[in-house]
């Protein structure tokens, strides 16, 4: 009779925890949704990057060519091979039906920040059990610092790092799903290969951490794990490197062995210039970032998952795998200008294992009897992720519309056959007007003068006595015009929030 009640006992608990686990997992996807979409348009406001990206779909519906255009005409360097197609042709797609506008543009990346969230659960439950898998999603979507942006702020713009980390993801998953079931491993390390090459096309820089990731991952397991074979050593890193190479061919059919070669300079020039840095006060910037991602514990969360992995084994050869493209990803970081957008990858791939230490650390403290010191963890986690989600509710809360008011004032008063000379490609969604941007070989120099104090950059623009020009926030941030030739030869005509349209004055 107690053996029965017992059993019954034991059952209601996992049935109650169970109805639990289901009860948090929707009220964190209805929290999601509201952080994905409320203000949607308007916050962040819309920036350089995004309206740099958001000029190849536009031009491709348009004009029917996959480049970047200005003035004088198409450029393919810069945003065609920084976000590849697809991010690009999904964006094309929504404006060839509903017409060219931010939100269309912002609602494909939303979809991709739930693609992405829904992969990085599913490997942290395969990795570490579904209680787990729910503090991962939260942890992701409270990624957020006082100074820098999370998963949310990302996953609301048109770039690069949402939809690459989704695809991340899937590859990550399929691999996973390889190593720990040997009768399917041949579908899913084919799987696998698709979602890192994926992976590469979305986001070019993350060439730079899959590629030797993968083949480190091969040589580990062949030397020590010995979990795998050679379909999950070869497939996955062959696949994804053709995927690339497949993609860089159809870029040098598209345009021409002159500009291609002349766009692998530019980018071996923004190599230099921001991928590659070794600089001190770089170095220090990147480690006060990381230091404050979920309330520093992102550093000791890695170190401790590659000490469970020591045991070896299927399962701790699958936890190494997004534990060490982490590590790598965070040491190319440090190493490189500082953006904390290059760490943004290392801090979703950290998520899981910062997960699990919380999970472990709590529950050893737990059964030990030492609860007042568990809840104190838990306690300093719940106060970090509320800071980080007060954060980016505060973000989204508070709308700027200010380019959107630009955009109007520019649709109402100026002819769209009219040059404007700015550096401010994001109004270039909102309206038809015919813009001149700053040539975009200046990109690196101007930010390396900006972020790290280098030589300001000479451009002589204003030489060519465009009508209007139009500046905004990174014109600003960059001092790309002279503040003197404006205020003698231009009169403001307009100004709201940070942009401010200028007229030439009349000879």
């Amino acid at each position: 009779m107690n053996k029965l009640l017992a059993t019954q006992t034991r059952r209601s608990s996992i049935v109650s925890l169970r109805t639990g686990e289901r009860i948090a997992a929707l009220i964190l996807m209805m929290l999601i949704v509201l952080l994905a979409l409320v203000n949607l348009p308007y916050a962040p406001r819309t920036w350089f990057d995004e309206g740099s990206h958001l000029h190849v779909p536009e031009t491709l519906v348009r004009y029917g060519v996959y480049a970047d255009i200005s003035s004088e005409g198409y450029r393919y360097f810069g945003p065609t091979i920084g976000v590849g197609p697809t991010v690009m042709l999904p964006i094309a797609l929504v404006f060839a039906g509903v017409g060219v506008d931010l939100l269309p543009a912002r609602l494909v990346i939303v979809m991709y920040l739930f693609v992405a969230l829904w992969f990085f659960y599913r490997l942290a439950a395969h990795l570490h059990g579904t209680k787990i898998a729910l503090l991962t999603v939260v942890l992701l979507i409270a990624s957020r610092t006082r100074g820098f942006e999370g998963m949310v702020e990302y996953g609301r713009q048109v770039l690069g790092e949402v939809p690459g980390v989704a695809w991340l993801g899937a590859g990550l998953l399929a691999y996973t799903l390889a190593i720990v079931s040997p009768n399917q491993r041949r579908r899913y390390a084919l799987l696998a290969g698709v979602g890192f090459g994926l992976a590469l096309i979305t986001k070019n820089q993350f060439a730079l951490i899959i590629a030797p990731g993968l083949g480190l991952l091969a040589l580990l397991d062949w030397g020590y794990f010995r979990v795998g074979d050679w379909w999950l050593r070869l497939a996955p890193p062959m696949i994804a490197g053709a995927m690339f190479v497949g993609w860089l061919l159809i870029m040098l059919a598209f345009l021409g062995p002159a500009d291609f070669s002349a766009n692998l300079a530019k980018t071996r020039q923004a190599a230099g210039g921001a991928i590659f840095v070794f600089e001190i006060a770089a170095s220090m910037r990147s480690v006060r970032y990381l230091v404050q991602v979920y309330g520093g514990l992102l550093i000791p969360a890695l170190l401790y998952s590659l000490w469970r992995c020591r045991r070896g084994g299927a399962p701790a050869f699958a936890e190494l795998t997004p534990t060490l493209l982490a590590v790598l990803w965070l040491g190319w970081y440090l190493i490189s200008l500082g953006w904390p957008r290059y760490a943004f990858p290392a801090v979703v791939l950290g998520a899981p294992a910062v997960a699990r230490m919380i999970g472990d650390v709590t529950g050893w403290l737990w059964q030990r009897g030492h609860r007042w010191l568990a809840g104190t963890v838990a306690a300093y986690v719940v106060l970090v992720i509320g800071f980080a989600l007060s954060l980016t509710i505060q973000v989204i809360t508070t709308p700027d519309d200010s380019t959107h008011r630009m955009a109007a004032f520019l649709n109402q008063t100026i002819p769209t056959d009219t040059i404007i000379e700015t550096w401010e490609p994001e109004l270039a969604v909102l309206t038809d007007h015919t813009y001149h941007y700053v040539p975009t070989e200046l990109l690196d120099s101007a930010v390396r003068h900006a972020w790290l104090g280098g030589p300001p950059v000479a451009y002589d623009g204003l030489a060519a006595q465009p009508p209007y020009v139009l500046t905004g926030p990174f014109s600003t941030y960059t001092g790309i015009y002279s503040a003197d030739v404006l205020t003698v030869t231009y009169t403001p005509l307009y100004s709201v929030g940070p942009y401010t349209l200028w007229q030439r004055n009349m000879p």
